[in-house]
């Protein structure tokens, strides 16, 4: 046993150029949906759907290493097909789904 946890909180795509290669176990990332949400311009970037970012992340990760990425239920197929097309094979996908959904600003009482 030896070594420790790091946590790196940055751009990616800053962040990965500064690692050595094969230096990492696993990758968990939560980056941007790509809905815009609430008129973001961070979450309009497209950031996720870029393959360019995921294979930034092959040569880090040591062999065998894993990548866990968190992606928005309706854009979750982009980010998936990024990620795939950027050389990484998806095992898995796991979901969590709940019953009330995020406010919408749409009144039902008035005509569409």
């Amino acid at each position: 046993m030896g070594g420790g946890v790091s946590v790196l909180v940055g751009d990616c795509r800053e962040v990965l150029p500064t690692l050595a290669a094969g230096s990492v176990d696993a990758i968990v990332t939560d980056p941007p949906y790509g809905l815009g949400f609430m008129g973001k311009d961070w979450d309009r970037t497209g950031v996720a759907f870029d393959p360019a970012t995921w294979a930034a992340m092959l040569p880090v990760l040591k062999p065998g290493g894993a990548l866990l990425a968190f992606g928005g239920t309706r854009t979750y197929h982009r980010l998936a097909c990024a990620i795939e097309d950027a050389g990484f094979e998806i095992k898995d996908c796991l979901m969590w789904l709940h019953g009330q959904g995020f406010p919408k600003g749409k009144s039902l009482l008035k005509p569409a």
